[in-house]
């Protein structure tokens, strides 16, 4: 085992690799290029998730992979893994097999169209990169590859690079990430300055404790800009609806999940908690992360936007769990904070596969109908049922709906939320309850923000004629999402599948087993479950409610006559027939919490007609905006104030004088010669 799995993984990395060349030497060859590039990164993905499992399940302590080392100082190429890295590895692993599945068909309407050698190039890459994150055990090497991840993200969000749209949301999601990338870079320097090490596997015994608060904070903030922590979530709803959809669902399933790997890695384990307030910090940031988020997403009318920030509330819950873990952490819980990290790792798995597949279908909606907005779609379960039924399965899983599995990790975080509220800790427990306030009226607005997409996209009527003229996707997208809806309900059925991995994850990092301490003894969480010696299995509950709901029909065709149907007309209130025009549109529907929350979106709306005068019997047309406080009052006074400084200082600096120039370099060599000197 100590010689079989690196070579799993090191033949998982280099199919990646052959892939990325494939598509650079088949440039001009796109069917083929893009059928060989899927294929590879299939095969890797197959390879990769098998190993992670192994090492997981079968292998303590890291794994090293792959070594060499550099003549260029503090640089060395090491890859290890370690139980926390091959969890996230199996997450990325399975999504890039569906995924790349999906892509066979979904990159098709680009060929003869756009350079499909270079989108390959690009989304093999960028998938190597991700993989180089989790498995560097330098803190230089590491910071290069997440600047990689993030430059090659970015190429793919500005790919249809002809919209003004995209190119703005590019440079805004580039803007952000290298912001993020500083404050992470600054937080490696401060902890090199103290240990004369980049290891990520040393020891942080060297580091004084404001020093380590500093660091804490600067890793809050540059990996919480990479998972859409509000308020430093802005790139987020404008990056993923310009990314196409394939990649859509990689960044929002797995990218955005690096930064949480990366507050596991640099916090939990290196730093160590020994703080109850960075816990606290992040349970509150988690919460304004759940309401928020869905509150956003129930207003957007284009479905990209919408999952985005949905993706923003799934973050908050994840980091709900994180903090509940750090402060039982900090007050020496151990029992309770892993139960706590349980919770978040497992939603963290489960957002990756449902979410995943979300965006893969709002691809496919795309891909049919030309256009992201719910308010030209409508009766699509009729002219699409594949990818219907598929969408309906991931609507249910990201709503908590039983039996599919965005139920398991949801449940988990309430009860971890519960569980931790004790005697003695007034404030703590305050806050944990109004945690579960939050997470209990998310829960409710996410069932209504995927009633709404559900059904303003796929039921009723039409409401264009690119709806109307819809056709299913190619069997490729639909196997894809197939194999994603099987999986959330594969994991919702039977939790103990992945809990099993999660446990051995949080035992390697110094926590304790919650299988065995917890199994039939808080909620109703493992399964099978034992309560006053009787045990329940919800797959033989699922599977006899199916049974009874079969017999239930056959009985009902035996015994329950001929069916006769009439065709009469109605008097419909002086309609001959109902149109899309009379059925509800998305805004309408979410217009009782728009009023609700009134001071949030603060809409405005604007009332215009094509005659002359508004009570005249041409057309009227009625639209809403709302407003984003975060946009409005943070980020673009600060732009305009950058803006602003930038002109006036500009002129002054920038003389395009070179003396000038030579003197600001002397300057600054000298500075950090006195600082290197005396400080």
């Amino acid at each position: 085992m100590e010689l079989f799995l690196p070579v799993l993984f090191q033949a998982s990395v280099l199919l990646y690799l052959v892939g990325a060349i494939i598509s650079v030497l088949l440039r001009k060859r796109e069917k083929i290029n893009n059928l060989s590039a899927n294929l590879f990164c299939m095969a890797a993905s197959v390879l990769g998730a098998a190993a992670s499992i192994a090492k997981i399940l079968w292998h303590e302590g890291p794994l090293g992979i792959f070594e060499a080392h550099s003549t260029i100082p503090f640089l060395s190429l090491v890859m290890k893994v370690d139980n926390i890295s091959a969890f996230f590895l199996l997450a990325l692993f399975i999504l890039v097999f569906c995924v790349s599945i999906y892509s066979i068909g979904y990159i098709s309407h680009y060929i003869g169209r756009r350079n499909v050698g270079l989108f390959n190039f690009l989304y093999t890459t960028f998938i190597l990169t991700m993989i180089l994150v989790f498995t560097s055990t330098n803190a230089i090497f590491f910071y290069i590859c997440w600047e990689a991840m993030s430059v090659f993200s970015y190429f793919l969000v500005v790919f249809e690079s002809e919209k003004s749209e995209n190119q703005r949301a590019g440079t805004l999601y580039i803007i952000m990430t290298h912001l993020a990338s500083a404050f992470i870079l600054v937080a490696f320097l401060i902890i090199y300055s103290y240990t004369q090490s980049f290891d990520l596997y040393g020891s942080s015994g060297a580091l004084p404790e404001m020093s380590k608060n500093i660091i804490f904070l600067l890793f809050l903030i540059g990996f919480g800009t990479k998972a859409g922590l509000i308020p430093l979530h802005v790139w987020l709803p404008h990056a993923h609806p310009a990314a196409p959809s394939n990649v859509s669902a990689l960044m929002s399933g797995i990218m955005i999940k690096t930064a949480i790997y990366g507050m596991l890695r640099f916090v939990h384990c290196y730093l160590g908690i020994e703080q109850a307030w960075w816990g606290l910090l992040i349970l509150t940031l988690g919460m304004i992360s759940v309401f928020l988020g869905v509150a956003y997403a129930l207003m957007e009318g284009n479905i990209k936007r919408l999952l985005a920030f949905s993706s923003v509330e799934n973050i908050g819950i994840i980091l709900i769990g994180l903090g509940v873990c750090f402060i039982a952490f900090a007050h020496e819980q151990v029992l309770l904070g892993s139960f706590a990290l349980t919770a978040a790792l497992l939603h963290t798995f489960n957002h990756s596969l449902f979410k995943g597949g979300l965006f893969l279908g709002a691809g496919a909606i795309q891909y049919s109908t030309q256009t992201k907005d719910m308010e030209k779609l409508g009766g699509l379960s009729k002219r699409i049922p594949v990818t219907a039924f598929f969408v309906l399965c991931f609507s249910l899983a990201i709503s908590a709906i039983i039996p599919f599995n965005g139920f398991i990790g949801e449940w988990l975080t309430f009860q971890a939320l519960f569980a931790n509220i004790l005697p003695g800790q007034t404030g703590i427990d305050i806050l944990l309850i109004l945690a579960v306030a939050a997470l209990g009226l998310a829960g409710g607005l996410v069932i209504a923000c995927f009633v709404k997409f559900f059904g303003i996209s796929f039921l009723g009527l039409p409401r264009s004629e690119q709806a109307l003229q819809a056709k299913e996707v190619p069997l490729t997208m639909n196997i894809s999402m197939g194999l994603l809806a099987c999986l959330c309900l594969f994991f919702g059925l039977f939790p103990l599948t992945i809990l099993t991995l999660v446990d051995k994850v949080i035992l390697s990092i110094g926590g304790s087993t919650v299988l065995g301490e917890l199994r039939g003894e808080f909620f109703l969480l493992f399964y099978p479950l034992e309560i006053a010696g009787n045990e329940i299995l919800p797959a033989a509950i699922l599977g006899l409610v199916l049974v009874m709901i079969i017999l239930t029909l056959l009985l009902l065709r035996m015994f329950g006559g001929k069916y006769i149907e009439r065709k009469y007309g109605t008097w419909d209130c002086g309609y001959e027939a109902l149109t899309s025009r009379m059925q509800y549109s998305a805004t309408g529907f979410s217009k009782p919490l728009q009023i609700v929350f009134k001071i949030l979106f603060r809409p405005s709306r604007k009332l215009s007609a094509e005659g002359e005068a508004l009570c005249s019997s041409e057309p009227i047309k009625y639209t809403t905006t709302f407003s984003s406080i975060f946009e409005d009052f943070l980020y673009s006074p600060a732009a305009k104030a950058v803006k602003s400084f930038s002109k006036k200082t500009a002129f002054r600096i920038q003389t395009g004088s070179i003396h000038n120039y030579l003197i600001y370099i002397l300057v600054t060599v000298l500075l950090l010669i006195l600082y290197n000197r005396f400080f």
